[in-house]
């Protein structure tokens, strides 16, 4: 199965425990699809290693509401095959989660990226560096790097629409 834009409907973003990377593009790319009043798709995150009900870190909040995104309602959970199976994109942060997400669940491996695969900017084979436990910057650059791909993601599913 190749990847069309048009048959997408639902996107799943990874990354490690599902409170920094995954909601702020899950969040990111909602915003946008409520912006240009795009419905009928489902975007959700989840995390490799995430621990259920864990809110988004604080200084992933902090950096979403200085860019108008609420965090306050997210939630972590943990990969599933069923959500990787409802998923008709999957969207990872690093290569190695999506080596770990092709070797655990090789049915999904044609329609999971690499995030900086849509970049329009820079290299799109390098990963998204995870701020956790760093300092509010790197928070603020995390999200600057996703905001880009995210937006390019954005357009590519809006032509479609079009289409």
């Amino acid at each position: 199965m190749k990847v069309s834009p048009t048959s997408i409907r639902n996107i799943l973003f990874v990354c490690a425990g599902n409170i920094c990377r995954s909601p702020l593009a899950e969040w990111q790319l909602k915003a946008l699809l409520q912006e240009n009043r795009i419905t009928g798709m489902q975007v959700g995150s989840a995390g490799l290693i995430a621990l259920p009900g864990n809110s988004a870190s604080f200084n992933a909040v902090r950096v979403a509401r200085e860019n108008s995104i609420s965090l306050e309602e997210h939630r972590a959970r943990p990969i599933t095959t069923e959500l990787i199976d409802d998923a008709d994109l999957v969207v990872v942060m690093e290569s190695h989660q999506g080596h770990e997400l092709i070797a655990s669940h090789p049915q999904a491996s044609e329609k999971i990226f690499l995030l900086r695969h849509f970049a329009r900017y820079g290299s799109r084979e390098r990963g998204i560096s995870d701020p956790y436990g760093r300092n509010l910057e790197a928070y603020r650059f995390c999200f600057e790097d996703i905001k880009e791909c995210v937006e390019s993601l954005h357009e590519w599913l809006l032509e479609a629409s079009k289409g």
